[in-house]
C-alpha cells in the first residue's frame, strides 16, 4: 500500500470528524489509532489506558461533540 499524505488545515478536519456518525467515528480511530500499532503497551500507557478507564466509569471523560 502506499502512503498519500493530504495536509488539511486542523479546523476543517475537526468539523469533518465532527460531522461523522459517532459508529463511523470509532471505526475510524479504531483502524487509524488501534490497528496499525501492534506492539506491546509501555508500563506508561498501561497506566494511561487504566486512568482513562476510570474517569470514563467515574463520568469524568468529555463528549466528542464538545471538543473544538
Amino acid at each position: 500500500m502506499v502512503d498519500k499524505i493530504l495536509p488539511i488545515p486542523e479546523d476543517s478536519l475537526v468539523s469533518m470528524l465532527k460531522s461523522l456518525p459517532e459508529d463511523n467515528l470509532l471505526e475510524l480511530f479504531w483502524k487509524v489509532l488501534v490497528e496499525s500499532d501492534v506492539s506491546p503497551l509501555t508500563a506508561g500507557e498501561k497506566k494511561d489506558l487504566s486512568d482513562g478507564i476510570k474517569e470514563f466509569k467515574n463520568g469524568k471523560t468529555i463528549k466528542w461533540e464538545d471538543i473544538k
